[in-house]
């Protein structure tokens, strides 16, 4: 415990160690019995607040304003079904169907293509080896 600690201590608790951060209170006491004079001033302010807070009458809320209070609070949203399941928007199951069906849509309108025009590098490559030359390249130059 030091002695800045021990002074954030008394200005935020009080002048009673009981009232301390039960953590801090033997140390608190400890280093209040070896100075007590380093803490008097600290502690002499403290007791004055403690006694006027002590004179302040306790406030409490009208249970009118309580159940207002607590029945302003937000409520928790509740799951859907009994699995725990989250509630989803009437559009969001379309929306999934949607991309499956653009999704299918691309797979067999592109694949198809892209295969086939690398069947047909294939196919030209395999002419040139046979044949020693690129077929469409003397076709261009025939012409």
């Amino acid at each position: 415990m030091t002695e800045d600690r021990l002074i954030e201590l008394i200005e935020a608790w009080g002048a009673d160690p009981s009232a301390y951060p039960e953590a801090d209170r033997a140390a608190a006491r400890a280093l209040l019995a070896a100075h007590p004079q380093r803490f008097a001033d600290a502690l002499a302010e403290a007791r004055v607040l403690d006694a006027a807070l002590a004179r302040m009458p306790e406030i409490l809320p009208s249970t009118t304003l309580t159940d207002a209070l607590v029945a302003s609070a937000p409520k928790p949203r509740r799951a859907a079904g009994g699995f725990g399941l989250p509630k989803f928007a009437p559009w969001a199951p379309a929306s999934g169907f949607a991309a499956l069906a653009a999704g299918l849509f691309m797979g067999v309108m592109v694949a198809p293509a892209a295969s086939a025009a690398s069947e047909t590098e294939e196919v030209e490559r395999v002419l040139e080896h046979a044949l020693g030359f690129d077929p469409a390249a003397f076709a261009e130059e025939l012409g």
